[in-house]
């Protein structure tokens, strides 16, 4: 029982870090800073960026996961509603299959260039509207809270990984998709290793398939911490 209740806080610091984070970003992007017009052009288009999404998919998850427990808690004495336990099997469904290869890939991948080359992931106008505490709100902050998920989670190895590995392939086609959408659409590249990338003839598709291995070995990865931290203890449905 104690388990379910150091979730809740999980959530509720992700809830709170992610909410707080938001409206200083918000508060950021008004005044004489949107004279910029790489600012600008930001402000337009936050939504598209991969860290965001990632964002918005981590506040959704925790969203589902403080409310399911939540419930859990109410109905302890009494018979579940089947709507609950759907509830809870697609907080499971979506932690598993995309949010925790998704966080590792945003930290791991953002900081190796950061430190690398920052301007291939992250230009200097950047620093007018994030602060140092928002950039690893985004970037660093998220892995210990997946991490925390995983080890207050009761959970087991799936007998197949065909699903999960569908939604993950699926969830990136369409970002990639919407990535070159937006580069066609207003002659830009979100992160500018993609639009260096572009101008050659082996080096776009090359990162491409890194990002894609990158998030398959992620993905297994978190099974081979399940099995440390889990078994052979009680399964979830995934």
């Amino acid at each position: 029982m104690a388990a379910i209740y150091m979730r809740m806080l999980g959530y509720t610091v992700t809830l709170t870090m992610h909410g707080f984070n938001m409206f200083l970003m918000n508060n950021l992007l008004q005044g004489p800073v949107m004279e910029d017009p790489n600012i600008r052009t930001f402000s337009a288009m936050y939504k598209r960026f991969f860290t965001v999404w990632t964002m918005f998919l981590q506040i959704f998850v925790a969203s589902l996961g403080l409310t399911s427990d939540y419930l859990t808690l109410k109905y302890s004495n009494k018979k579940e509603p089947y709507w609950l336990g759907v509830m809870r099997s697609m907080k499971n469904r979506l932690f598993a299959a995309i949010l925790w290869p998704t966080v590792f890939l945003v930290s791991t991948f953002f900081w190796s260039l950061y430190h690398y080359d920052r301007s291939l992931i992250y230009p200097l106008f950047a620093d007018k509207i994030l602060s140092s505490t928002a950039n690893h709100i985004l970037h660093t902050a998220v892995v210990p809270l997946v991490v925390w998920e995983l080890v207050f989670q009761p959970r087991s190895v799936p007998k197949s990984h065909a699903v999960n590995v569908a939604m993950l392939t699926v969830y990136m086609s369409t970002y990639f998709f919407v990535m070159y959408y937006t580069y066609l659409e207003k002659g830009v590249w979100m992160y500018s290793i993609f639009g260096i990338a572009y101008d050659t003839n082996i080096c776009f598709p090359l990162i491409i398939s890194f990002i894609g291995v990158m998030l398959y070995i992620y993905y297994h990865m978190q099974w081979f911490l399940t099995q440390i931290v889990w078994q052979p203890q009680a399964k979830i449905k995934m």
